[in-house]
């Protein structure tokens, strides 16, 4: 056998210039290349040349993408920013981790959430989800 890890996401969007600004300004993501009608976006602190790449054209239907943030400060600091923006989101405790939602242009569900397995969280899922306050 072998392992993996999951590299990257290939998205079709509607409009390239309004999912390029939602992922650079809401995630922080950064343009690594573009060319045609593609953009390849990278989070700072990744290595890889890639981990998203938006193609415009006719769209595969919503996906959901998750977001790991490394501390509680930094999910605050996103909840606090979409919020600021006006951005429609819920908050979830879910056990394990703490997730913020929101919809990128598309329709795709964006989660960023923040692993509490080692700071108090549940150690699985199960499921269940309540609003976090």
């Amino acid at each position: 056998m072998y392992s993996t890890r999951l590299s990257y996401v290939h998205l079709r969007v509607r409009h390239l210039e309004a999912s390029v600004t939602f992922y650079t300004r809401f995630l922080d993501l950064q343009v690594s290349e573009r060319f045609g009608q593609t953009s390849l976006l990278v989070s700072s602190s990744s290595p890889a040349h890639f981990e998203l790449a938006l193609t415009e054209g006719q769209t595969s239907g919503p996906v959901t993408l998750g977001f790991g943030l490394p501390s509680e400060e930094e999910f605050q600091a996103a909840r606090a920013f979409v919020q600021l923006e006006g951005i429609p989101s819920t908050a979830e405790d879910r056990g394990l981790a703490w997730v913020l939602a929101l919809q990128d242009p598309d329709g795709n569900t964006v989660e960023l959430y923040l692993d509490r397995r080692a700071t108090g969280g549940s150690a699985f899922w199960r499921g269940e989800a309540r609003p976090l306050e």
